[in-house]
């Protein structure tokens, strides 16, 4: 009797410990899975390269190292592959103060912070045209004149 409490005793110790790993790992797998999203780059300045444009709709990159990870890899242009990217739409504000700096926002580069939403003029009209094959990873942003 007392070999039989002593081996329950031993076989409810390993299913715990059991339970207690494959939690841990699930936990980890979560962790690890997790899309990084713009709330994490909410109190961040970074600056970013405007690779494609069209009605305010872009596909910029990401040029702060320590950032890399809120892009995406694999954003082909031109015959060119560019990692980093992500899909982003400009308010009129910031338009307006990107083509007083330039003609041509390609290539252009940019301090910016993401934003939850644009405080746009209800006045403001843009084109519905988008980015064929764009990131899907989208993060809207503002422009900001100086990281602080």
């Amino acid at each position: 009797m007392l070999l039989f409490l002593n081996n329950a005793v031993h076989i409810k110790n390993n299913i715990m410990k059991l339970r207690s790993v494959t939690l841990l790992l699930l936990l980890s797998a979560a962790y690890i899975s997790c899309d990084k999203s713009s709330h994490d780059l909410k109190d961040a300045c970074f600056e970013v390269k405007i690779l494609n444009e069209i009605c305010g709709n872009a596909v910029v990159q990401i040029l702060d190292q320590k950032l890399y990870q809120y892009g995406e890899k694999g954003y082909k242009l031109n015959g060119i592959t560019y990692d980093h990217v992500f899909t982003t739409t400009f308010s009129c504000t910031d338009m307006s103060k990107l083509y007083a700096s330039s003609s041509s926002l390609e290539g252009l580069k940019i301090k910016v912070k993401a934003t939850e939403k644009h405080d746009d003029d209800p006045y403001c009209i843009k084109c519905a045209a988008t980015i064929a094959n764009a990131p899907q990873k989208f993060v809207l942003l503002k422009v900001v004149t100086d990281c602080k």
